[in-house]
């Protein structure tokens, strides 16, 4: 058969589902087969046309053709993780709405036909929530639904303005047509973080159904590893969070620099600068220096890694970048560095001047001679981001609205 004519087959095939359970599959032979039959369940109450697509991860137990036996369709993921499964198997998802959970029946999947409709009624994403549902004695650690689970959730609501209740929560249904907007990258576990934080800052209509938790019929230890994969989950969730990250500590510590080093600068001599009592000596204008180039280079940094982002990661334009994207142009960066690194090196010369004035002799400008130095580096700053940023503003422009 060519590739034409399965081409043709798969896409008369996929006008004919409407709904596709997706199972994340690592010798899952013993809960496979219940899991399975739940989701039929779910489709027949559903009265839909649907399908089973258990994503394998290389099992050695004879999952897949367990699967198979029962009717399911079995897609091969050569790349080791939960959330690379998921991302192949929903991709080779046939549906228009897909429901993915858990192949160790820690979840009922006739639970899902609450899910699916509110799919039906328009919402784009729809989480399962454990914690205002029902967790079954023994189906969570206390250490998961008192801390990591809570915690998490409150980052993300807090970052994101949204208004989860439950970011770890493995069952969950969306539209194909969602889901091929978030373009999910994460191999492991934090795809559970990935996915609800590029849907909250995507603005995708999103809700909650309570569900219940099982404990897993698993006969052996689950793949979890609590704290490692709280951590990548922390810091999935930082990294589309510039303003926790970078913009907030930059803005502070640029601020104390600047007024640091004005309040030196206007006792150049080396006269201490008095505070009510407290006293600022030569010693704070490397404070300042350091508390500058640190602050100017984490709002730098801040700008580019949320550039990048909206290009890269999410394909999202912003109000905000569109004004800056056409307000500053790399000649204007340019030219800002220009002035900066003039205005440095003109209070350099000065410094050297009032040398040459003392005929080489004692100097006491150790409060200019720093300041001078900050202005030049900071200079040199803004030109080498100013080229990143131009090539970033380019793809932005062509960023899908």
């Amino acid at each position: 058969m060519n590739s034409r004519t399965e081409l043709e087959q798969r896409t008369s095939t996929a006008n004919l589902i409407d709904v596709s359970f997706v199972l994340p599959c690592l010798n899952e032979a013993l809960t496979l087969e219940t899991c399975i039959k739940k989701a039929k369940t779910a489709i027949s109450n559903l009265g839909l046309r649907g399908e089973i697509v258990v994503a394998d991860n290389g099992s050695n137990d004879g999952s897949q053709a367990l699967a198979e036996s029962l009717g399911a369709r079995v897609v091969d993921v050569p790349i080791r993780g939960y959330g690379a499964a998921l991302i192949w198997g929903i991709n080779a998802a046939l549906g228009t709405y897909v429901v993915m959970g858990d192949a160790d029946d820690s979840y009922d999947f006739r639970e899902a036909v609450a899910m699916v409709k509110q799919l039906e009624a328009g919402y784009d994403l729809v989480v399962g929530t454990r914690l205002n549902g029902t967790i079954l004695p023994g189906a969570m650690p206390w250490k998961n639904r008192y801390l990591g689970t809570p915690v998490l959730t409150a980052v993300v609501n807090r970052l994101y303005q949204s208004k989860f209740s439950d970011v770890n929560c493995g069952m969950r249904a969306f539209s194909k047509r969602a889901f091929q907007r978030l373009q999910m990258e994460s191999p492991g576990m934090e795809f559970a973080s990935e996915m609800l934080v590029k849907a909250a800052m995507l603005g995708l209509k999103i809700t909650e159904v309570p569900i219940t938790l099982h404990p897993d019929g698993r006969d052996r230890p689950p793949h979890l590893r609590p704290w490692s994969d709280g951590w990548r989950h922390l810091k999935y969730i930082l990294l589309f969070a510039p303003k926790v990250i970078y913009w907030v500590p930059g803005s502070f510590l640029l601020s104390f620099g600047l007024i640091l080093a004005v309040m030196l600068n206007l006792s150049p001599g080396g006269e201490a600068v008095y505070v009510g009592t407290f006293r600022f000596n030569d010693h704070w204008i490397v404070v300042s220096a350091l508390s500058c180039l640190l602050g100017y280079e984490l709002l730098l940094t801040g700008l580019l890694a949320h550039l990048y982002t909206l290009t890269h990661r999410i394909q999202r334009r912003s109000p905000r970048m569109d004004w800056l994207v056409n307000v500053v142009s790399i000649e204007k960066i340019l030219l800002f560095s220009l002035v900066m690194v003039g205005i440095g090196i003109g209070i350099e010369l000065s410094v050297l001047r009032s040398w040459f004035a003392a005929e080489f002799g004692p100097l006491y400008a150790i409060r200019p001679a720093i300041t001078g130095m900050v202005l030049i580096l900071m200079g040199a700053q803004t030109l080498f981001s100013g080229l990143f940023y131009a090539v970033l503003c380019d793809r932005y422009r062509f960023t899908k609205h």
